[in-house]
C-alpha cells in the first residue's frame, strides 16, 4: 500500500478525533516531510518496502543538515503517532518510529524580562481607542495568565468571570487560570469600549471571541498577535537581545510565579502542561541571586 495513501487515512481520523488545527498541520507537514525525503533519496514509496534502519536513517540525514535535536524529535514524535494509527489499524506489526532512540536536547536558558520592563510595556498602548485598549489587554492577558497564543484567540466572552478564565487548551483539554483585579478591570474596560465602538459604527458582533478586530472579527493568526506583543517593545531599554513574543511573556510569567512562590504542580496547571518535566525548564532560567532570593524567603529559620 501506498505510504502516501496512509498519511491521507490518518490525516483524516485527526479531524475524525477533533485535535486541534494546529496538531494536524503539524502532523501533515512533518510526515510529508520524512515520505519526501524517502521517495526521493531511498526510492521507497511503498509500506511493504520500509523498515527500521529508513528512520536511522533520516535521523543521520537530519543530523547532517544540522537540524536542532529538539527539531529532530519533534519530526520522530509524529512518525510514532503516524505508525501508532498504522498499528491500531493493523497496517503494520510495529512502530518503528518508537523504536528510535530521542535524542538528547541541549536545555537553553531563555532570557526574560524585568519587572520594569514588563510595565514599560504595558504602558506602550496607552491611548483611549478601541484598537489601544483592546491591545493593551492582549499585553496584560499573557503576563497575568501565562496563557499560549493560540489558546488566547480562542477566549470566547462568557469564559470570563470575575476572577478566573476558561481556557481551552491544547488537546482539547480545559483548565482555568487566576486574573488579577487589575486585569479584571481592564477587561471591564475593554468591553465597554468594544460596545461602544462597534454600535457607534452599526456593526453587529456575530461571534462571541472576546477579542475582535476593528471589523468585528475574530483574530485569525498568531502572527497578529505577535506583531502587538514585538510594536510593544520598541523603546524599551535592555530588550534588544531578548526574544519580544508571546512565548518569552508566558516564560517571564512562569518564572516570576517560581520566584513569588508558586509551588511547581500547581504552575504546571494554570500553563497547560501535560508533564511537570517541562515545567521544569523554566527553572533552569533562574539566576544565582533568584535563587538566593527565594531560598531566604522560604528558609525556615527565616520566619
Amino acid at each position: 500500500m501506498l505510504l502516501e495513501e496512509l498519511r491521507s487515512e490518518f490525516i483524516l481520523d485527526c479531524w475524525i478525533r477533533n485535535l486541534s488545527e494546529r496538531t494536524v498541520e503539524t502532523y501533515e507537514l512533518n510526515i510529508s516531510l520524512f515520505l519526501r525525503w524517502l521517495e526521493k533519496e531511498m526510492k521507497v514509496n511503498e509500506l511493504s518496502s520500509l523498515n527500521k534502519n529508513h528512520f536511522k536513517m533520516y535521523v543521520v540525514h537530519l543530523q547532517r543538515e544540522q537540524y536542532q535535536a529538539s527539531y529532530i524529535n519533534l519530526l520522530m514524535e509524529c512518525l510514532k503517532s503516524f505508525f501508532n494509527y498504522l498499528l491500531e489499524e493493523e497496517y503494520v506489526l510495529v512502530n518503528y518510529p518508537k523504536q528510535i532512540k530521542v535524542l538528547k536536547e541541549e536545555q537553553k536558558v531563555i532570557d526574560t524580562f524585568s519587572d520594569k520592563q514588563i510595565k514599560e510595556w504595558i504602558r506602550y498602548y496607552n491611548k483611549t481607542n478601541y484598537l489601544s485598549v483592546r491591545n493593551k489587554l492582549i499585553v496584560m492577558l499573557f503576563v497575568d495568565t501565562g496563557i499560549r497564543c493560540t489558546e488566547l484567540r480562542q477566549i470566547k466572552t462568557d469564559f470570563v468571570f470575575d476572577n478566573y478564565i476558561k481556557i481551552h487548551g491544547k488537546g482539547n483539554k480545559w483548565r482555568v487560570v487566576p486574573i488579577s483585579s487589575s486585569l479584571h478591570k481592564q477587561l471591564l474596560k475593554y468591553e465597554r469600549m468594544k460596545h461602544a465602538y462597534f454600535t457607534s459604527r452599526q456593526i453587529v458582533i456575530k461571534d462571541d471571541t472576546l477579542l475582535l478586530t476593528r471589523s468585528g472579527e475574530k483574530i485569525k493568526s498568531n502572527v497578529a498577535i505577535e506583531k502587538i506583543i514585538s510594536d510593544a517593545s520598541i523603546g524599551i531599554e535592555g530588550v534588544s537581545d531578548i526574544r519580544c513574543s508571546p512565548y518569552t511573556l508566558r516564560h517571564y510569567f512562569a518564572k516570576t510565579s517560581i520566584k513569588n512562590g508558586q509551588d511547581i504542580f500547581t504552575l504546571s496547571k494554570l500553563l497547560g502542561h501535560s508533564n511537570i518535566k517541562i515545567t521544569q525548564r523554566y527553572l533552569e532560567s533562574m539566576n544565582s541571586e533568584e535563587i538566593v532570593e527565594k531560598g531566604l524567603r522560604t528558609s525556615p529559620l527565616s520566619k
